[in-house]
């Protein structure tokens, strides 16, 4: 089986996180590419950086410039060395950025003993594909603010219309 996954990789220039989820055991210790948007947050332990590769649907394209969604999200840890992190590669993703997009290389390592049982890519070189940047998000209709209006003023006019007048005898 490694021998399968030793030729595959040859082959394959780049990896998907979701084919390296679906046989971890072929591609344990095996050398991968994966590409992705860097997410969440950069842990810096000692001289390691960490953090979570997002290679789906997403990773390209966000969610809030989509017309539809394209399914949930697949990711892994990296673990890089700290001196092949580069301060110019930006925020990582979050909902009003769109991170870092990168292509890294390294051992794909599954329950690693020396790692309390992580499973993570253990990346050797890294290239930016491209900046983080923030999102383009879609103009904020109008619609609900008007039905919201619209409602309001309806309970106003209910409201008044329901109260009956009180007349006192003098």
């Amino acid at each position: 089986m490694k021998l399968l996954a030793t030729v595959v990789a040859a082959v394959l220039s780049i990896v998907p996180v979701s084919e390296l989820e679906s046989e971890p055991d072929v591609w344990d210790g095996q050398e991968v590419t994966v590409t992705g948007e860097i997410i969440g947050d950069y842990s810096i332990r000692g001289d390691v950086l960490w953090f979570q590769l997002n290679d789906d649907a997403y990773a390209a394209v966000p969610l809030v410039e989509r017309e539809l969604p394209a399914g949930g999200n697949v990711g892994i840890g990296v673990r890089l060395p700290r001196d092949q992190w580069q301060s110019d590669w930006g925020d990582p993703g979050r909902y009003e950025t769109r991170g870092p997009l990168v292509e890294i290389t390294g051992v794909f390592r599954h329950n690693s003993p020396n790692d309390q049982g992580e499973t993570f890519i253990d990346a050797h070189t890294v290239a930016l594909v491209e900046a983080s940047r923030p999102v383009d998000r879609p103009p904020a209709s109008p619609v609900p603010a008007i039905v919201g209006l619209v409602s309001g003023a309806i309970g106003i006019v209910l409201y008044r219309l329901g109260r009956r007048p009180t007349y006192r005898r003098v």
